[in-house]
């Protein structure tokens, strides 16, 4: 029980809310994960992960929803959060677009990072909801 106090706390018995502990730890997991998808996304082509590794827009969605899931738990809902990843996801494609390593910015790879983002935070509604039930 010790353990779990140290990750969970409660201010309303249904629904827990992660310590400040836990929240530095998803602060610090945020940030590398975002540091992870600059690196990948903005790097020369050669450098990067084989493109027969899962889909192009299956890895765009699963990394914007790992990004958004650990900002969610780290800062919370918050529209500035939601906010900058989208813009993230914008900025990336459009310095593909521009840059010269073998990279293109594309609609469809915007639209997978916006769904990723958009499935975690139904995802976090969902169970925010959940934990609200008596």
């Amino acid at each position: 029980m010790q353990a779990r106090a140290m990750v969970l706390r409660s201010r309303r018995p249904s629904l827990p809310e992660l310590s400040p502990l836990a929240r530095r730890y998803g602060a610090a997991a945020f940030v590398l994960w975002l540091l992870a998808i600059l690196f990948l996304s903005l790097a020369p082509a050669e450098a990067t992960l084989a493109p027969e590794l899962w889909g192009d827009k299956v890895r765009h969605a699963l990394a914007y929803f790992v990004l958004t899931g650990l900002g969610l738990l780290a800062f919370g809902p918050r529209w500035t959060l939601l906010m900058g990843i989208a813009s993230l996801g914008a900025g990336v494609e459009v310095a593909q677009a521009t840059m010269g390593f073998g990279r293109q910015g594309e609609w469809a790879d915007l639209l997978a990072n916006l769904s990723g983002e958009a499935l975690a935070v139904a995802l976090w509604l969902v169970v925010s909801r959940l934990g609200r039930r008596p």
